[in-house]
């Protein structure tokens, strides 16, 4: 009796404390807030020479989620190929496993850093989010609304592939590197497709500076570090971008109050359609799931344990 009572008991509490971790995970997932700090590009002729190239601002950054297969990110491409300014850096992810060029830290980037499902998405400048095509209709007019100052990096030179860089905030540095990939179907030109990704932490070293106003030391920290990418680079690279942000998902604001109107389903093909709703609660019905394929698990347990209960009832009344 004991050893199924035991049982019993034991995987009880699995599914309680399952069910409840599920359910408190919330929109952020177990991943702490995080941030990005500033983005900076590189000339890629420069780079791809022997000279010492600095890195070059930029007002704006768009991080653009599509896939071939996804016929509502047509219009989207469309949206952003008319957007001509200059101020404004765009690279294209590739997230679906479905897709021809499909790159799998597109995939980590959309659902790790940002914590979304789908595509066609819009993300401007690491804050707002413009999901689907009737959104990015106004990417025009929201995307001066997202505009900030970008701080950072103090320094960002390279030198035959190697990036070097002194920076007074953030934690990570990413490199993302753009080619021109052909649409599978129309075979339209995507010149600022993500298909090389490289990261490192942002420091090594710590000084301390003196303060001008008193003339007294105070630490101020400049965090000084390098990292080679010469083998990421190449006559087919369209666009170097580096960001510096802290690790973690970065949260992001509705950019726009009209409707997404549904949306393709990363994982599916064009036909199929995630609707707004299952989006916002994608966590609660996680929780749902998990907690049903564990009470589905503890069945045959608690089976055993009824037959268990009769058999020694059986036993008991034989005795007597």
């Amino acid at each position: 009796m004991r050893k199924p009572t035991a049982l019993l008991v034991a995987l009880f509490l699995a599914v309680i404390l399952s069910s409840q971790s599920v359910a408190h995970i919330g929109h952020f997932g177990e991943y702490a807030p995080a941030k990005m700090y500033d983005v900076r590009t590189f000339d890629v002729e420069c780079a791809l020479s022997n000279e010492t190239c600095s890195s070059q601002g930029t007002a704006h950054f768009i991080e653009y989620f599509s896939a071939d297969w996804c016929e509502p990110c047509a219009l989207v491409s469309e949206e952003l190929d008319s957007l001509n300014r200059t101020d404004t850096v765009i690279i294209q992810h590739h997230p679906s496993p479905g897709d021809l060029h499909f790159y799998s830290e597109s995939n980590i980037r959309l659902y790790e850093t940002y914590g979304f499902w789908g595509v066609p998405d819009v993300v401007l400048n690491g804050e707002g989010l413009l999901v689907g095509p009737s959104q990015s209709n106004e990417l025009e007019s929201t995307l001066d609304n997202f505009t900030r100052e970008w701080t950072g990096f103090l320094e960002l030179n390279m030198t035959n592939g190697m990036l070097s860089w002194q920076a007074d905030d953030g934690h990570v540095v990413h490199v993302w590197i753009t080619k021109n990939r052909p649409h599978e179907y129309s075979l339209v030109d995507q010149p600022l497709v993500v298909t090389d990704h490289a990261f490192a932490n942002v420091t090594n070293e710590i000084f301390n500076y003196t303060n001008d106003t008193n003339d007294t030391e105070m630490p101020y920290h400049i965090y000084n570090s390098s990292m080679n990418i010469s083998h990421l680079l190449d006559q087919n690279v369209t666009s170097i971008v580096v960001t510096l942000e802290t690790p973690g998902r970065i949260p992001l604001t509705r950019a726009s109050s009209l409707s997404s109107q549904g949306y393709d389903l990363v994982d599916e093909g064009p036909n199929d359609f995630f609707p707004e709703q299952l989006r916002e609660g994608g966590e609660s019905d996680l929780a749902i799931a998990v907690f049903g394929l564990m009470l589905a698990a503890i069945v045959p347990a608690f089976i055993m344990y009824v037959q268990a209960v009769r058999k020694q009832k059986a036993l008991t009344d034989e005795s007597e």
